[in-house]
């Protein structure tokens, strides 16, 4: 019987999945197309259909179906497995995909939690009023899982526990809190959204307390709005979009993404139409989701009330996104109301909305007049808020658009907005939490630690199946301790790695061979690195003008890049 990852990859093609993301042309036997994972202007992403293969010679990133949708849609082996599995029309079981791994069974408490509260939510009148009552339909409430938490201490606990949900697992998925007392619901009386991850998998939720004036009659447990849940093994709120695995394929669709802030204006937008919308839920943007976003699309169209306030709250996105190289535009809205006041009132206004937005900078250049009549102040607010923008475009023809256009605004020469341009500089944009912002991009995981993990994996998985599939395991393992030195996994990553390891190369009929690719595959990676370091190493000797050391380092990185081309150099 053939393994689920044999089944998905027999019945998909990698071409086909790969042109859902990008454009991809022939080329003789192979596609190529330009790499999504990193900025280049000439194609240096190939595919190849005959392997069922990847490989990007500008970043180096390669790997089969499953890794490409890892590293597109920013997911972990299970969640790429459940979208590939989806579009193949395979079963997957929670069985079959972990169940005994901590984070399987935490990904199923908040599914089962998630199916709970939209059970419950039915059974409480007023909490539909209040849907009905904000212009939700039936369908739209179905589409986006909402439900409600009954305001009892202990109703999805003991529902949980029923299933066999162990108080360990209810803690790690944030569903419960823990007091010397016992344990309670973290949720109670309050309408529930579940977050998902991009495969559509639920992560987290948001609670939200009815009107007010209602929050007595329900007996609502807190008078906080929102209520998230907290950070966990598979929550972080930095990362984590509300509405992205319903809005992605419109997104892609659309080649643009909307950005409002609440759940329910996200909600609405979808039932308008507007369907390419995500939602922060009262988060900061950050680049960790821009980064996320820019594997769909480069287009960012922001959602704000163009008073004082909405425009100082959406700035510091407008700046991010533009240093991501991003196309930031601006749907405006009305004094006072947000998107899910505009779709209440017409639907159609919206729409409009987004669809007649302009650039920012076009944006500010038409606003800041309206707004300050005085000529001085006018510059003033120019070089505080255009400048700085103009200065983070990517594009010197989009600059210089842009400096003669705010030149025709405040009625100066070119020479000096250029001037004000070139001394308006952002190094010191940083996260909420003060970090510089190149320390705010998520770490990736790098190709040779990918490579050694798999390696790792399967060893892992031989030793503990005592070696069905492959003998010498000791032998291999030697080989990968004298490449790679390093501490043994903990007992959660081994089990990450055996699961890995057994669902990719079950079936594979020559393990030892595979295996003998994957060591190459690390060393070359090893190699790469040493170059890269002895590199930079030379550039720092030749700077302090040590000759004989630059000589010396010259030498090792010539010797590096012989060895690496006489690895990867093909077999006759």
């Amino acid at each position: 019987m053939p393994s689920i990852i044999e089944e998905i990859k027999s019945r998909l093609n990698i071409v086909d999945v790969a042109a859902g993301y990008l454009k991809l042309e022939k080329a003789g036997g192979n596609f190529r197309a330009r790499c999504p994972f990193h900025g280049e202007k000439t194609p240096s992403f190939f595919i190849s259909p005959a392997r069922q293969t990847f490989h990007c010679f500008g970043c180096n990133r390669g790997g089969d179906v499953i890794s490409f949708v890892e590293e597109i849609e920013g997911l972990d082996f299970q969640g790429a497995l459940k979208v590939l599995a989806d579009r193949a029309g395979v079963a997957l079981t929670r069985e079959k995909i972990g169940a005994k791994d901590e984070r399987a069974a935490i990904y199923s408490a908040l599914e089962l939690a998630a199916k709970f509260y939209e059970a419950v939510l039915p059974k409480f009148p007023e909490a539909v009023r209040y849907l009905s009552g904000r212009g939700l339909s039936d369908e739209t409430i179905k589409r986006f899982r909402v439900g409600f938490a009954p305001d009892e201490w202990r109703a999805l606990g003991d529902f949980l526990a029923k299933k066999g949900i162990t108080q360990k697992v209810m803690e790690q998925a944030g569903l419960i809190v823990i007091s010397p007392q016992g344990f309670y619901d973290r949720f109670r009386g309050r309408l529930m959204f579940p977050i998902t991850d991009s495969s559509g998998r639920v992560i987290a939720f948001s609670g939200r307390i009815l009107k007010e004036g209602e929050g007595k009659t329900l007996g609502a447990s807190a008078s906080a709005k929102y209520v998230n849940s907290p950070e966990t093994d598979v929550f972080h709120k930095s990362r984590a979009l509300f509405g992205f695995s319903q809005a992605k394929d419109s997104i892609r669709q659309k080649d643009a993404c909307v950005l409002v802030e609440g759940q329910m204006d996200l909600i609405l937008s979808h039932q308008a139409g507007v369907t390419n919308a995500v939602a922060t839920s009262g988060t900061a943007l950050t680049v960790e989701h821009l980064e996320l976003l820019k594997r769909f699309t480069k287009n960012l169209v922001l959602a704000f009330d163009a008073d004082s306030a909405g425009i100082a709250a959406a700035h510091r996105g407008i700046e991010l996104a533009l240093s991501q190289d991003m196309t930031v535009r601006i749907a405006a809205l009305p004094s006072g109301m947000d998107p899910a006041d505009v779709v209440r009132k017409n639907s159609a206004d919206w729409v409009n909305a987004v669809s007649n937005a302009k650039h920012v900078i076009d944006f500010y250049l038409e606003l800041l007049p309206e707004r300050n009549k005085d000529k001085n102040l006018l510059r003033t607010r120019i070089s505080e808020i255009v400048i700085p923008l103009i200065a983070l475009l990517k594009s010197s023809l989009d600059q210089g658009y842009y400096v003669a256009e705010t030149s025709k605004v405040i009625g100066i020469k070119e020479e000096s907005v250029w001037d004000e341009v070139k001394k308006s500089s952002r190094p010191s944009l940083v996260s909420s939490s003060g970090d510089q912002l190149t320390r705010t991009v998520p770490p990736t995981m790098s190709r040779r630690l990918r490579i050694r993990n798999l390696i790792d994996g399967i060893l892992l998985w031989q030793e503990s199946a005592g070696g069905v599939m492959l003998k010498d395991i000791s032998e291999y393992r030697a080989r990968l301790e004298k490449l790679e030195e390093g501490p043994p996994p903990d007992s959660k990553v081994r089990d990450v790695l055996i699961f890995e390891a057994e669902v990719r190369f079950q079936a594979s009929p020559h393990l030892d061979k595979e295996l003998e690719e994957l060591f190459k595959g690390l060393a070359e990676e090893i190699l790469r690195d040493k170059f890269s370091e002895k590199m930079t190493e030379l550039k720092r000797a030749e700077e302090s003008g040590d000759l004989a050391l630059a000589e010396k380092l010259l030498a090792e990185c010539q010797a590096i890049s012989k060895e690496l081309h006489a690895l990867t150099k093909p077999n006759k």
